[in-house]
């Protein structure tokens, strides 16, 4: 009786552990195979955990983890876009059956997003109308814009934006500080915002969050939401 008892333990314990050691591997690859497609890039890392790990199927969850590289989200493409979300409640039918993370509740959201310079030059090339050949460059708080300003077939100008990047609740834009035609001055404005360019709405990010600090340097912008 005694020996039959303890071969019962042990298979209950080695269930157990296989389930909190498998579990969680299987919830993350479901988290990381949905992301895929609200983030446009399949190079997605995904860790959840709680503990006892048999909770998870109930859907709630001490933590979230997710990690995109070469995130496209609208016309921007992040370079790191990485999530943690902490006392979340997921949708698990919406997760098992349409593999989609879909949130009924969580505590916190924390967000950190990079846009490189390399990248914002593409988006800026792209949107920006009336204006050809754009370079930009980021360092230690500062975004300059630079390009030919064209006003008509075969006149330009050389134009140059001194600015920064700005969060405006769900909203991230360029505002110029100091624009310059062909290296002269056309207005110091201070905090005037004459010129916004539009570069991110979070809203359309995986996670709904509002900007709570930018950093522009290294080559790259920070997004902290």
């Amino acid at each position: 009786m005694i020996k039959r008892l303890s071969i019962i333990v042990v298979i209950l314990l080695v269930l157990f552990a296989g389930e909190e050691l498998l579990l969680p591997r299987f919830v993350s690859s479901l988290v990381a195979h949905s992301m895929t497609q609200a983030t446009g890039t399949d190079q997605i890392e995904a860790q959840v955990t709680k503990r006892p790990a048999f909770l998870m199927l109930g859907g709630r969850f001490d933590s979230v983890h997710v990690m995109a590289h070469n995130a496209k989200v609208d016309k921007i493409a992040f370079a790191e876009l990485d999530t943690v979300l902490t006392n979340v409640e997921l949708d698990m039918n919406a997760l098992m059956t349409r593999k989609a993370v879909v949130i009924k509740s969580v505590h916190d959201i924390d967000l950190t997003a990079v846009i490189t310079q390399e990248e914002l030059t593409r988006y800026l090339n792209q949107s920006v109308k009336g204006i050809k050949n754009v370079a930009v460059s980021i360092d230690a708080g500062k975004v300059k814009v630079s390009g030919n300003l064209t006003l008509s077939q075969i006149a330009s100008l050389a134009v140059t934006l001194d600015g920064k990047i700005v969060g405006d609740g769900q909203k991230i834009k360029f505002v110029t500080e100091r624009f310059l035609l062909n290296n002269a001055s056309v207005g110091n404005f201070g905090g005037t915002l004459l010129t916004e360019i539009p570069l991110v709405d979070m809203k359309k990010l995986p996670f709904g969050t509002e900007v709570r600090s930018i950093t522009s340097e290294n080559g790259k912008i920070t997004i902290y939401a």
